[in-house]
């Protein structure tokens, strides 16, 4: 008899086992959701020079470090959103100023120097348009607010949180909302 139980309580654990991988697979795939950016016109921006790097490399990374910090939000939403961005002016935090002692260019990153970064984005759901904005973005704090660059190895981190505080914001709280309304046309 105890042998037979065993056997069940092992087969029940298999099963529940093997239904929260499936629920697992299936909840990933669920959330799915992509973005482009594009830069418009990267020489008329107000800061991305490079401080110790060349002006070329240096602006292939400000750009993919940013588009991956994007690609990275959006794989949050469910897979039927899309979200398009066109920057179209960018002022990274700090200034960069030559430094006799070094002999080269640095960026400086003082509280007077905040990140700024302008664009245009659309929101699309099943590749229908469903909200469509122009938006400026700075943060004249950002030394004031916790978690310090100086702590942080991450790159452009003042200006990944500027996009971060913005999409979760506006991006992130529409869904919600979305599915509600989807769910009420749907008659659930």
């Amino acid at each position: 008899m105890a042998k037979l139980i065993n056997q069940i309580t092992l087969c029940v654990s298999g099963l529940f086992t093997t239904s929260l991988f499936i629920t697992s697979l299936l909840v990933s795939v669920a959330y799915a959701g992509t973005a482009t950016v594009k830069w418009q016109e990267p020489d008329k921006y107000t800061d991305i020079r490079s401080g110790d790097s060349g002006k070329t490399q240096f602006r292939k990374n400000v750009f993919n470090q940013l588009e991956k910090h994007l690609v990275k939000l959006t794989s949050e939403l469910p897979e039927d959103f899309e979200l398009q961005i066109k920057v179209t002016n960018l002022n990274l935090a700090g200034q960069v100023e030559y430094n006799f002692g070094m002999s080269r260019d640095i960026r400086i990153v003082k509280d007077f120097y905040w990140p700024m970064i302008e664009f245009e984005y659309q929101v699309l759901v099943n590749k229908q348009k469903v909200k469509i904005e122009t938006v400026k973005l700075k943060d004249m704090a950002f030394m004031s607010r916790g978690g310090s660059n100086r702590l942080s190895h991450d790159t452009y981190y003042y200006e990944k949180r500027l996009l971060t505080d913005w999409f979760n914001k506006n991006i992130e709280n529409m869904v919600p909302a979305w599915q509600e309304q989807q769910n009420a046309i749907m008659g659930k």
